[in-house]
């Protein structure tokens, strides 16, 4: 965190540049977001594919479990970028 003199603004660095706390909190808003909206999505368009074929459960499970992996995939890659731009 890096504080002006006469500006009592928060910021945090990342890259050798400020960054306000509002941007860093929009990142964590969107990691947040992103791991259900995966997931729930996955979820929707298996039952949909289930529904117009026919086939249920089986693109439903099949897509969720998909989602979830790719979730976990994402959430993986938030958390290392924001281990890293602590450093």
């Amino acid at each position: 965190m890096l504080e002006s003199g006469s500006d009592k603004k928060r910021q945090f660095t990342h890259g050798g540049r400020d960054e306000p706390g509002y941007i860093r909190i929009s990142k964590f808003a969107a990691a947040a977001l992103e791991f259900p909206s995966t997931i729930l999505g996955g979820l929707f368009l298996g039952y949909l594919l289930d529904s117009y074929l026919n086939a249920s459960p089986w693109f439903t499970t099949v897509l969720t479990l998909l989602a979830l992996i790719g979730a976990f995939v994402r959430l993986f890659q938030w958390v290392s970028y924001f281990s890293s731009s602590k450093k």
